[in-house]
C-alpha cells in the first residue's frame, strides 16, 4: 500500500536515482546533467528552511520510495511569494500505477494547508502526456506554450505551462 509521507534526508539517496533516471533518460526536467547527492540534500534543506512540501510516495513493503514530488518557488520576485512550481517524478518502474496522481493530491492538499494561491506546472515537452494528462486530471489547466525554449537529447522542446488555482 503506497503511503505519501514528508521527504527526509533518509530519502535523498533514491531520491536522487529517480531524478537522474529522468534527466538521463527523459524530457520532463530540463537539467542536463543530474543533480548529485549533495545538491539534492541542499534542495530539500532550501524547501524544508521555506516551509514548502517536499514529499515522497514509499512503499512500505518493499521499503523504497517509488516517486517524488515539491513545491518550490515560481519565480524569486517577491509579488510571487503565493504562487509555487510543482515538479513531480515517479520511479520507472511505478509509472501509470497511480503514484503520481497520490503524490499530486498530497501536493496540492499541503499548498492549500500553507495558505498558497496559485500552483503552476512547468511541463517539459509538449509531447509529455504523462505529465500533462496528470495535471489535467487533477484540475490544472493549459496556460500556453513556449516554443522550441530548451534543447536537450539533440532537440528542441516546447514548455507546457498549467495551472490550479489553490
Amino acid at each position: 500500500m503506497l503511503q505519501i509521507i514528508p521527504a527526509s534526508l533518509e530519502h535523498i539517496d533514491e531520491i536522487t536515482s529517480i531524478f537522474a533516471h529522468h534527466v538521463l533518460h527523459g524530457n520532463g526536467s530540463f537539467h542536463i546533467t543530474p543533480l548529485d547527492k549533495a545538491a539534492m540534500a541542499q534542495k530539500w534543506a532550501l524547501l524544508h528552511e521555506r516551509q514548502h512540501p517536499f514529499l515522497v510516495g514509499w512503499d512500505p513493503e518493499r521499503q523504497r520510495v517509488v516517486g517524488f514530488c515539491y513545491a518550490s518557488d515560481f519565480r524569486p520576485k517577491e509579488a510571487f511569494q503565493w504562487t509555487l512550481e510543482d515538479s513531480i517524478y515517479i520511479h520507472p518502474e511505478h509509472q501509470r500505477q497511480g503514484v503520481g496522481k497520490a503524490l499530486l493530491r498530497a501536493l496540492i492538499e499541503d499548498c492549500q494547508r500553507l495558505g498558497f494561491k496559485q500552483l503552476v506546472a512547468v511541463i517539459g515537452d509538449a509531447q509529455n502526456q504523462g505529465s500533462i494528462g496528470l495535471h489535467t486530471a487533477l484540475g490544472f489547466e493549459h496556460c500556453g506554450t513556449l516554443k522550441k525554449v530548451g534543447h536537450k537529447h539533440g532537440t528542441w522542446l516546447d514548455l507546457v505551462l498549467m495551472q490550479f488555482a489553490l
